[in-house]
């Protein structure tokens, strides 16, 4: 009886348990799953239905969402609600049906998943939960992607599976770019944690090893979009919020000395491994990082023929910055025959296919410009408006004025996301695209879970953990 009842009402521990669950398989989902006729059953999709199902039944029967605790990240839900029913609309101009339905599902899917974070996430120790459980994800994460340096054995969802072969690692991922990209999204969390929250030295060592293994591991990618950009755009971030963020009577001479000893001996020890397990192909790639630079200042004209045939070399060494730049500029083309109304959800790959420049390419390869191309300039100024609001709300949460009213994980929380949420505007023009790419959706739903919690705490004017 007892199980039918929970089944029929699900208790809200349940659910926590079932969030956190699903948490997990969000990142690692690409690899856990059942293999099915066309499509692949992944434990992320099954945990993510079993949890809306069971919220569906709660609300049901207690005609109550409580959800009460969001309402200071009300513009973010309203946004999120406006861009879903202006995706479904697009529907009715698309190219391809097919495309734009797939697209919105992913869409739709990706946004529940944002949105989860601030409602189950609704106080300081469940953000120290989730927390731990992030950690423990991107642990997995890089260690893995390190074995996989040292035996070249790559997961069936990599690019590279039975390509022994193959030097870059790709850990859970489909290719290196995704998962260099979770890589920077990650380390502001690793790195601010280890002087913003109080931890027991073992655990403070286990965090610095891991940060060490994730930069091995970012190098061992050769994604220069992440090590010659985005990475250090975040490390510019973080060294500015320093003195922003951390209370002046943790800036001593001892702790700043303390700190720059650290920084050198993580370069000392990713330089030393790095020699070791860098690739010749990551070296030849990750030198040609200031060649990208180049080929951007180079011409922005649409070549006659492939880029792939073309007989010049760019400054880069291969043809992905020019076919990136084709794949932009087709994209504006596009969006300037739709009317600036956008070419509608996901339908920019069925409008690419054929496009000049691009290699066969049909992604867009630019998260911003693909929200550009697919939903218009509304969507567009809507959603990096919000962005950089985000960004603000989150400047005020970590700034070391509200030390004595913040609790340390809430400003932690605030500083990391600011600083990764910096850092993915070079980081989101690496992966193909960013729609079912759950790192990036995951560390936004933390930020907003930041803001509700942060702010509301705040307006209460007292560091205590409200119940």
């Amino acid at each position: 009886m007892s199980l039918v009842t929970s089944l029929l009402l699900p208790r809200q521990q349940q659910l926590n348990r079932l969030f956190h669950i699903m948490v997990v398989f969000a990142v690692l989902g690409p690899t856990l799953g059942v293999p099915g006729p066309g499509f692949k059953v992944t434990f992320f999709r099954v945990t993510f239905f079993l949890l809306v199902a069971g919220l569906i039944v709660r609300w049901v029967n207690k005609h109550s969402m409580q959800s009460f605790h969001m309402y200071h990240i009300r513009w973010h839900i309203a946004f999120f609600a406006f861009w879903t029913l202006y995706a479904a609309v697009s529907l009715t101009w698309a190219g391809h049906l097919g495309y734009g339905v797939r697209y919105t599902v992913f869409l739709v899917t990706m946004l529940l998943l944002t949105l989860s974070f601030p409602f189950f996430v609704k106080h300081g120790r469940n953000m120290e939960q989730t927390s731990r459980i992030l950690f423990w994800v991107f642990f997995v994460l890089v260690v893995f992607g390190l074995i996989e340096s040292l035996t070249f054995w790559h997961l069936p969802s990599s690019r590279y599976y039975m390509n022994p072969n193959a030097p870059n690692p790709t850990s859970f991922f489909k290719n290196q770019n995704d998962f260099a990209t979770s890589i920077t999204l990650g380390l502001p969390f690793v790195v601010t944690a280890l002087y913003m929250l109080p931890m027991r030295r073992k655990t403070r060592w286990l965090i610095y090893s891991t940060g060490i293994i994730a930069l091995c591991c970012l190098l061992m990618t050769g994604s220069r979009s992440n090590s010659g950009f985005a990475l250090p755009l975040a490390g510019m971030a973080w060294m500015v919020l320093i003195p922003f963020t951390v209370e002046r009577r943790k800036l001593t001479r001892k702790n700043l000395l303390k700190g720059v000893g650290l920084l050198v001996l993580a370069v000392l020890v990713v330089n030393l491994l790095t020699s070791t397990l860098l690739s010749q192909q990551a070296r030849d790639k990750l030198g040609t990082t200031l060649g990208v630079i180049q080929d951007l200042q180079g011409s922005w004209q649409l070549p006659e023929q492939d880029p792939a045939a073309g007989e010049e070399s760019p400054a880069s060494g291969d043809q992905s910055i020019n076919i990136r730049k084709a794949l932009i500029i087709n994209g504006l083309l596009h969006l300037h025959r739709s009317h600036y109304l956008g070419v509608g959800a996901g339908n920019i790959e069925y409008y690419m296919a054929g496009d000049p420049g691009v290699g066969g390419k049909t992604n867009m390869h630019n998260w911003w410009v693909e929200i550009l191309v697919n939903f218009g300039v509304l969507i567009f100024t809507l959603y990096m408006f919000l962005y950089f609001w985000l960004l603000v709300r989150l400047w005020k949460l970590a700034d070391r004025k509200n030390a004595a009213v913040l609790p340390p994980v809430i400003r932690w929380g605030a500083t990391a996301c600011l600083i990764s949420l910096i850092g993915y505007f070079f980081g989101g023009m690496s992966p193909s695209t960013a729609i079912h790419f759950t790192p990036m959706w995951v560390v936004y739903g933390f930020a907003l879970t930041v803001v509700a919690v942060g702010t509301r705490q705040l307006k209460k004017g007292t560091n205590h953990d409200p119940a």
